[in-house]
Parts: C-alpha cells; sequence; structure tokens
C-alpha cells in the first residue's frame, strides 16, 4: 500500500471526522458521509473529496468481489462437500470469516488514516480517487 505523506486535512478536525465516517461500512453510514461529502460544497476540499472516492470506490469493489467469490468458493464447496462426505463444505466459512476480518480491518485502518489527517492511498483505488479529488 502506498502512502502519501506530507498531506494533512484542511479545515481542522470537523474534516478529519468526516472523512474518517467515510470508512464506516455499519448501517450505510459510510456511504453516506461520501455522498454528502460529493453532493455539497464539501467536495471542494481534497482531502474529504479523496476519502469520499476512495471510500466509494472501495466499497463497489466489495460489493462486486464478494458475492463472485461466494459463487465460485460455494461451487468448489459443494463439490468438495459431495467427495469429502461433508467436510468441503467447511471451507466457505474458512475462507470468508478471515476475508470479512481482513475488510473491517482494511475499514477501520483507513478511518484511522483519515482521522489522523492523513491520505492513505490504496494501490489501485488510490490514485483514481486523488485524480477524482483534484476534479
Amino acid at each position: 500500500m502506498a502512502e502519501e505523506k506530507g498531506k494533512a486535512a484542511t479545515g481542522g478536525d470537523d474534516n478529519k471526522l468526516i472523512g474518517a465516517l467515510c470508512y464506516i461500512p455499519i448501517l450505510f453510514i459510510g456511504i453516506l458521509a461520501a455522498l454528502y461529502i460529493l453532493l455539497t460544497e464539501k467536495k471542494k476540499d481534497k482531502f474529504l473529496a479523496f476519502h469520499a472516492w476512495q471510500s466509494l470506490l472501495l466499497t463497489v469493489v466489495i460489493i462486486v468481489v464478494f458475492p463472485v467469490l461466494a459463487i465460485v468458493i460455494g461451487i468448489v464447496s459443494m463439490v468438495l462437500a459431495t467427495v469429502t462426505g461433508g467436510l468441503g463444505g467447511l471451507i466457505m466459512p474458512c475462507v470468508f470469516l478471515p476475508l470479512t476480518l481482513a475488510m473491517l480491518i482494511a475499514f477501520c485502518y483507513l478511518a484511522y488514516k483519515a482521522y489522523k489527517g492523513e491520505m492513505y492511498k490504496l494501490p489501485v483505488i488510490g490514485p483514481f480517487a486523488e485524480k477524482q479529488a483534484n476534479k
């Protein structure tokens, strides 16, 4: 993961908190915070716009990738369950629990970085989010 140092939030603690809220996956808080930023005058703040774009793009990637993974792993799990007499059915929880925990840890880390006033860029999503924020 690439990190860009030296850029801090403008506007003080309020912007840092709003930027961190973009990464809260509970009850669509992150999506609502990101849309609030992008649909109001807050989008002029490059720090907030960056975090809004990055959180929305990360959410879209997760929404696309998780169902595809679920289907593929579900099929493999069913095939292995029939071959192994049911033990293959354990693959689904053994794969999805760590993936879900990794996703939650990533969101918490990104929220923490935003609250510290940093623009932490994810590998593919970060540069695209920064480009969108600078428009």
